[in-house]
């Protein structure tokens, strides 16, 4: 598959002001991160945000959700996360994994 570069088209940012992302501003600041992309396995595309104390957010994307609305999500998410600690996960079933159970035993 040939790789072709994506011409912008004279994009503006629109509303975009250095304040829109003060969150995720902040996460970095703090020696934090921030990663947008698709995981796979069936997931799809993930917004997180994590610092080496506290994964804040796992946000997963929404059908038809654009990339600056979840970046709006992912920046509310870690303002409540800040705020009590709990990560905000949508990615996670709730509970966590469970390993699965143990095979029948085959006795006569």
């Amino acid at each position: 598959m040939e790789r072709t570069t994506r011409d912008p088209g004279g994009h503006k940012p629109g509303g975009l002001t250095s304040s829109t992302f003060a969150n995720i501003e902040w996460v970095i600041a703090n020696h934090g991160s921030i990663t947008i992309g698709d995981i796979g396995a069936g997931i799809g595309c993930v917004a997180a945000a994590a610092d080496p104390h506290l994964c804040y957010a796992m946000l997963l994307r929404r059908d038809g959700e654009n990339l600056l609305a979840l970046m709006g999500r992912l920046d509310r998410a870690i303002e409540s996360a800040s705020k009590t600690s709990i990560t905000v996960d949508e990615v996670n079933p709730p509970g966590g994994f469970k390993p699965p159970p143990p095979p029948k035993s085959r006795r006569r």
